[in-house]
């Protein structure tokens, strides 16, 4: 398509759709030439105007320019149909994506209870299995204990058994002993007597 002669009045605007060929800025970036201001807003006819004339890269531009009056009139009352059906469906729908996502937040207070208090369990739960734990090792230990306690107590009995052992065996060789000695003696009184006896037997004669 030939492009449109730059008038004396042109904007840069005008300027930078009217220079525009794909074979030589088909792969730039698109920049629209706007006299836009951070302050403006779109309540102003101007402002408005100024964004659509800027909005829309060259390749469309120069397609909507190529289009014929007809085609362009038919692509309006399309676009504008489905447009405004979209905002219909849109508004139609919005009560029901606000519901559903005061729903979606009301689940999501919920989940974020029940991990605040899967957490506090599992917290609990750790410390419970720690005491028990703890009160299970002090039970180890004092089973342990009362088993070294009764192994010294078998021990120390079957050191003081054979102990008893040795001392009776000691008192069995002396009172063997002293009843050896108490026979000899009373044999020894024996026949002392009998000397005796026989001493005042002769002397009665």
């Amino acid at each position: 398509m030939p492009q449109a002669p730059i008038g004396s009045k042109d904007t840069l605007g005008d300027i930078y759709y009217k220079t525009y060929t794909e074979e030589a800025c088909g792969d730039t970036t698109h920049q629209p030439v706007w006299g836009l201001k951070q302050k403006d807003r779109f309540v102003e006819f101007g402002a408005c105007r100024d964004w659509y004339l800027g909005s829309f890269p060259l390749g469309e531009f120069n397609r909507q320019r190529a289009r014929t009056h007809e085609g362009l009139y038919r692509a309006y009352i399309i676009g504008e149909a489905n447009t405004r059906a979209a905002n219909h469906q849109i508004v139609r729908e919005w009560r029901t994506m606000v519901r559903e996502r005061a729903d979606w937040e009301k689940y999501r207070e919920r989940l974020l209870k029940q991990v605040q208090d899967f957490e506090q369990m599992k917290s609990a739960f750790a410390e419970d299995k720690a005491a028990f734990e703890a009160e299970k090792k002090s039970e180890e230990w004092g089973c342990e204990g009362l088993k070294n306690k009764l192994h010294a107590a078998e021990e120390l009995l079957s050191n003081e058994h054979a102990e008893w052992k040795k001392v009776c065996e000691k008192d069995n060789q002396r009172m063997y002993v002293a009843r050896s000695k108490i026979t000899d003696l009373e044999a020894q009184i024996a026949t002392l007597k009998g000397k005796v006896e026989k001493v005042e037997a002769d002397k009665g004669r």
